[in-house]
């Protein structure tokens, strides 16, 4: 952990800060569909003590603030370099690592190395969420196809499951991407594939 991977640009950097500085909404995205599964892993790691909860790419921490008050985990941090409250990178790893909305924001150069740095903190499992198509709005993404995210996650970690969701109209109405896949991936060693079949695709 000491030795850290690069994982952006200086340029991206100062975007992203001038970005998170002059929109107070930007960073602030909420997942509510993704609460049964994160609930369901931080049941299946707690055994004498709850897991810990790494939000990698954490924004301005208002998923992050969720989480704690869900009570599941005994530990939550955060992590984005763009943002000064959650810019000092930690020093441990985790037992659950999200990265939500990071690898389609990332330069493409860098996404192989975002994955493997993610793929160093997480001890036991890391849920991935990432657009899979591309729409006016969200011009300033980069999504892939699922199959093509599954890939590159593969190339670093254990997949072990993912699915593609899709949105409602509400949803979509409200502004947000009409598809997005979410994969759960676990690291070279050890991990909570037990009883999933490893690169299940779900729908």
């Amino acid at each position: 952990m000491n030795d850290p991977i690069r994982t952006i640009s200086d340029e991206w950097l100062a975007r992203h800060r001038d970005t998170h500085q002059r929109h107070p909404a930007f960073g602030t995205h909420r997942h509510p569909y993704l609460l049964d599964t994160i609930g369901g892993i931080a049941a299946r790691l707690t055994g004498a003590e709850k897991p810990s909860l790494l939000d990698y790419g954490c924004g301005k921490g208002s998923f992050l603030d969720e989480m704690a008050r869900t009570g599941w985990f005994r530990v939550v941090r955060g992590y984005d370099p763009a943002v000064e409250a959650f810019a000092v990178r930690p020093r441990q790893s985790y037992d659950v690592v999200l990265c939500l909305d990071v690898l389609d924001q990332v330069e493409d150069a860098f996404v192989a190395a975002v994955i493997a740095d993610v793929a160093r903190f997480a001890g036991r499992i890391a849920l991935f969420d990432v657009i899979t198509v591309q729409t006016p709005a969200l011009a300033h993404l980069q999504p892939r196809s699922a199959a093509t995210w599954q890939e590159l996650i593969g190339r670093g970690m254990r997949l072990v499951q993912s699915t593609v969701r899709v949105s409602s109209p509400e949803e979509i109405r409200a502004g947000a991407c009409p598809e997005r896949v979410v994969i759960l991936a676990e690291p070279a060693m050890g991990g909570l594939a037990a009883g999933v079949a490893q690169g299940e695709v779900r729908r």
